[in-house]
């Protein structure tokens, strides 16, 4: 399922020239407990978050896969009203560049630039101007055939460059089967470590699980519906949320 599962997903695999893919998502999540640092969980005031994302890539050559995302968000904070913040996030730019295809076995690599306003990314009261991010990014990709569907399994690393905060370490891991030709099933986890904090001290971590089904309503169009949760921490927020999406390949 190599190929049809890069033209369903992305990730690892790149799209055949001159074919493109966007997916609008909508999400809603919130959190009224927070992980400390030793990973525990405790009570908070409620944090909500409605976000809007837009992705598209397209097909430069069958090796080279063009891509472009940007997201507006609403955040509204239950003890901190002063806080609250409606705009756009980040807009990032990049490449993905297929490195090697051995039958079902894809590896690529791929490089971001990302940019948002100070304000979305320290909060209100920052400075003005924008803040930068780099990211550089290694991914896997598998098809194969699980008892008799077919299924593919991803998995990416990423170092993210910032400017203003400590850097990250990113993984993403991707498992997905279709058990009926139009219907793709999906198990995600989204791993985000901290490199260093401020003064040597290390920062904080978290992982999401994401599941997922995508439903193709016609070759071109398919609806996504699933939710999200932050299963694992460190001076982290324990989010939790839906997501609805619609996918447009042209």
């Amino acid at each position: 399922m190599g190929a049809g599962a890069g033209v369903a997903l992305a990730g690892p695999w790149t799209l055949p020239e001159g074919q493109g893919l966007a997916i609008a998502t909508l999400l809603g999540s919130q959190a009224d407990h927070r992980f400390d640092a030793a990973g525990a969980l405790g009570p908070m005031p409620r944090f909500r978050k409605s976000e809007i994302q837009v992705l598209a890539e397209y097909g430069i050559t069958d090796r080279f896969t063009l891509r472009g995302r940007t997201e507006a968000r609403a955040l509204r904070f239950e003890d901190r009203p002063s806080a609250d913040d409606t705009g756009l996030g980040f807009t990032e730019i990049g490449l993905r560049t297929r490195l090697l295809q051995r039958g079902p076995l894809v590896l690529s690599a791929e490089g971001n630039l990302r940019g948002a306003q100070a304000r979305a990314v320290e909060g209100p009261g920052a400075d003005g101007g924008f803040r930068f991010e780099a990211e550089a990014r290694g991914l896997a990709g598998y098809g194969f055939q699980l008892r008799g569907r077919d299924a593919f399994a991803a998995g990416e690393l990423a170092y993210r460059f910032r400017a203003s905060r400590p850097d990250e370490l990113r993984l993403d891991l991707t498992l997905g089967v279709r058990p009926v030709p139009r219907t793709l099933l999906l198990a995600q986890v989204f791993s985000t470590f901290a490199v260093m904090g401020e003064d040597g001290v290390p920062a904080g971590s978290d992982h999401k699980l994401q599941l997922s089904a995508v439903r193709d309503v016609t070759p071109a169009v398919s609806l996504q519906l699933g939710g999200f949760a932050t299963v694992a921490a460190r001076e982290r927020l324990a989010e939790r949320g839906l997501l609805l999406a619609l996918w447009r390949r042209f």
